[in-house]
């Protein structure tokens, strides 16, 4: 059964908002209340997210790896709804590559779309923010703990991320910064880039090394639901983990 959280009347921006586990967290949000501007490249993709939302909710089209639709993502949906009560930044995208055969460009993508990405949208969020005592949400990964080879690149990327989460909690201690680590997730298009001939040849080395993740995804919903949590919460939250079982029971924190 799923868990109602009352987010009514929040002002909420969701990055990386057109699928997959972002498009989640905000038709979740908008159920519960919440005014969602979902925000991504695909603006086809954003205006049936907005088509699926219960209330107010708007398309804000943004790559994140430009500075400035960045800041005007941000500035769109602070216009949109008289200002924002938090962001989540669910964007997020890794090259299948082993570290000896990783391309420059392989590593300036994962990069700047998993960590500088997160910091231009914060930075442009910080005094819409610090006006309402807001939140800013960011999905982390069980990569970092546990990296499986051809992954490494998105590993330093979400280590990275965790750095920059934990330098924005020492810059700005009045603002609430919350890591939510996940495991694999159902529904994701994670692995739609890595190419069927990389794909192939690394999954047999999972295979070989017995790291192949067998049993081990959680379906979005359950995802969305811990992100929530967290936006509903009064309190502040630091870090929250949602990993699956081994067993029927997907979720565990």
């Amino acid at each position: 059964m799923a868990v109602s959280y009352d987010l009514q009347g929040q002002r909420l921006l969701v990055v990386g908002g057109s699928s997959g586990l972002g498009r989640e967290i905000g038709l979740q949000a908008s159920r519960a209340g919440a005014r969602v501007a979902f925000a991504a490249r695909r603006r086809e993709r954003l205006e049936e997210a907005v088509g699926e939302a219960s209330g107010d909710a708007v398309a804000v089209t943004c790559d994140v790896r430009d500075e400035d639709a960045c800041e005007r993502a941000v500035a769109q949906a602070a216009e949109a709804f008289g200002g924002l009560d938090g962001f989540v930044y669910s964007t997020g995208m890794s090259p299948l590559a082993m570290l000896d055969e990783a391309t420059a460009d392989e590593w300036r993508t994962v990069m700047e779309t998993n960590l500088i990405g997160a910091a231009l949208v914060t930075r442009a969020a910080l005094p819409l923010l610090s006006a309402s005592q807001g939140r800013a949400v960011y999905l982390s990964s069980y990569a970092v703990r546990n990296c499986m080879p051809g992954l490494a690149l998105y590993r330093v990327s979400k280590l990275a991320l965790d750095g920059l989460i934990e330098s924005f909690r020492n810059e700005h201690p009045e603002l609430s910064f919350t890591r939510v680590v996940v495991g694999n997730t159902e529904g994701s298009e994670f692995g739609l880039a890595w190419g069927e001939e990389r794909a192939q040849r690394i999954t047999r080395i999972w295979i070989e090394r017995n790291v192949f993740p067998a049993n081990t995804t959680m379906s979005i919903d359950v995802l969305a639901e811990a992100v929530l949590s967290v936006l509903a919460v009064r309190g502040y939250v630091d870090d929250v983990a949602v990993m699956p079982r081994q067993t029927d029971t997907p979720m565990e924190t």
